[in-house]
């Protein structure tokens, strides 16, 4: 035994070392046997180490359900599952517990929760649409501001309207005077909605602000875009800026409503408000209007459409704009874009001088008569919707 104990390691699973089975088991023999099991042991756990660390996690699994489970015969309802196994003496699943009814809140601690989580969401930021929305009012008028005050666009390069253009829906160069009063009220309305936006409302206030301010702000967006697309690179694609001027006439359209019903709604716009915010919003969507038709209009003469038809398309632009701006005055009861179509109609009707000599005579007559006619008609429907409303 003695010589087996010190045999070397690799060796050891290779011999057979068995107790004394005497009835005389010497005491030092059966110690030399637990030292020699030992030493199996340790040199197995360092040859197979991976497997080792398997059987302890195994046990550990094994052995941690047992601990926490409660033993009991068959049939007892408050036995624990152990591996997900049922039947057994541990297999069973424990009964539900049944808890006892929450208790209902009066009405008083409901509104007092209703008051402190609006407090929370105020204090948050996250329920402060109008300081968001008049943020959004200032910037997007900045940058339209900014944007167009860069130079190279096309209507710098070229001037005034010549002879050998040909653009029968041209406007005289001082109804371009309009952007004055536009961009005056407007800076006003962007740095009143930024910094005291309680004096655009009146003393019933109102939500006009927020509901103009996306409207206002998508014009702003396309316009910005329409300066940068009508340039020498657009010149063979006018259709582009076209339709940046159209989408921003819708914006305006929307942003006029908004103010519309503002004013029909008694008390929730102040005088200064419609001085510097419904006045421009007005002003800007009748001018806008016009300017998308005139666009198209510029469309037909870059793809060098015949005469007769950009004639007939001049034509039909001015009853058109007339009788859009007239019905939307009409019909939100505020005259200002239809004035803003009288101003722009007229101005149509004393552009085409340019162009005698190089067109015929009767044909031109007849556009600035059409001009001349749906400029009047404007202004009976501007008329018409400050009298109506006050007749009723």
């Amino acid at each position: 035994v003695c010589a087996n104990s010190t045999t070397s390691a690799p060796g050891l699973h290779n011999q057979s070392i068995l107790p004394a089975t005497s009835s005389s088991v010497d005491r030092r023999s059966v110690q030399f046997h637990c030292r020699d099991k030992a030493r199996r042991a340790i040199y197995y756990m360092h040859r197979h180490p991976l497997a080792c660390i398997g059987l302890v996690a195994l046990a550990l699994v094994v052995s941690s359900p047992l601990a926490s489970a409660t033993p009991a015969k068959q049939g007892n309802p408050l036995r624990a599952p152990m591996l997900r196994i049922r039947g057994g003496m541990w297999g069973s699943k424990p009964v539900t517990p049944v808890y006892p009814p929450l208790p209902t809140a009066t009405a008083e601690e409901n509104a007092a929760s209703i008051v402190s989580g609006a407090n929370l969401l105020a204090g948050s930021g996250i329920a402060t649409s109008l300081d968001g929305w008049r943020t959004v009012l200032a910037v997007s008028f900045a940058l339209f501001f900014a944007f167009t005050s860069i130079p190279g666009r096309l209507d710098m390069k070229l001037g005034k309207p010549k002879k050998e253009d040909g653009r029968f829906f041209t406007p005289s160069g001082w109804a371009f005077a309009i952007w004055g009063p536009i961009f005056l009220l407007e800076l006003v309305m962007a740095v009143s909605a930024a910094v005291a936006p309680g004096s655009l409302l009146g003393p019933a206030g109102g939500e006009w602000l927020t509901q103009m301010a996306p409207g206002y702000a998508a014009a702003a967006l396309h316009q910005v875009v329409w300066t940068l697309a009508f340039r020498e690179w657009a010149i063979d694609k006018l259709w582009i800026p076209a339709t940046c001027l159209t989408l921003a006439a819708f914006g305006l359209f929307s942003a006029h409503g908004a103010v519309s019903r503002a004013l029909e709604a008694a008390g929730s716009m102040s005088w200064y408000g419609y001085a510097v915010a419904a006045v421009p919003v007005g002003m800007h969507f009748g001018w806008m209007c016009c300017a998308a038709v005139l666009s198209w209009n510029n469309v037909l003469n870059s793809v060098k459409a015949k005469r007769h038809v950009q004639l007939a398309a001049a034509t039909a632009s001015c009853y058109g704009a007339a009788a859009l701006l007239g019905h939307v005055a009409v019909h939100r009861k505020d005259p200002i874009p239809a004035l803003v179509g009288t101003w722009a109609l007229w101005a149509v009707s004393t552009g085409h001088e340019v162009l005698r000599g190089a067109v015929d005579e009767l044909a031109l007559n007849a556009l600035n008569l059409a001009a001349k006619v749906s400029s009047g008609l404007s202004l009976v429907a501007a008329v018409a919707a400050f009298v109506l409303p006050r007749m009723a």
